[in-house]
């Protein structure tokens, strides 16, 4: 999975790092460049895996299905997360001149993988 998260990362220009997480919180696995080491991006995560969840049950009531992407783009960056399952999602966290459209792709793109080994 680490693998995975690493190839997401170094394919998406202006990528900091991957995390695949539960939506209770926990990080099942994470991968952050060497220049951005010290981002705290568990908890970045942790925090919104929990509005998530919040989201996901509003898409459920306003009878729009199953949440499969949210983005949260803010004045520093960006978070790209893609549910994998009722349990994980995987994420993404880019600089302000991050590629948000590669981002979403290698999301989507690598989910498979992640949803084989869950």
């Amino acid at each position: 999975m680490k693998e995975t998260l690493q190839k997401i990362v170094e394919s998406v220009p202006g990528a900091k790092g991957a995390v695949l997480m539960g939506f209770d919180g926990i990080t099942v696995e994470q991968y952050l460049t060497p220049a951005h080491e010290e981002t705290d991006l568990e908890s970045l995560a942790m925090e919104f895996s929990f509005r998530f969840i919040e989201m996901r049950e509003a898409a459920t009531s306003l009878e729009l299905g199953d949440l499969a992407d949210i983005a949260i783009k803010a004045e520093y960056g960006t978070f790209l997360a893609r549910c994998l399952t009722s349990e994980y999602f995987v994420g993404l966290l880019l600089s302000h001149a991050g590629h948000f459209g590669k981002g979403r792709w290698m999301l989507r793109s690598t989910a498979p993988s992640f949803q084989a080994e869950l």
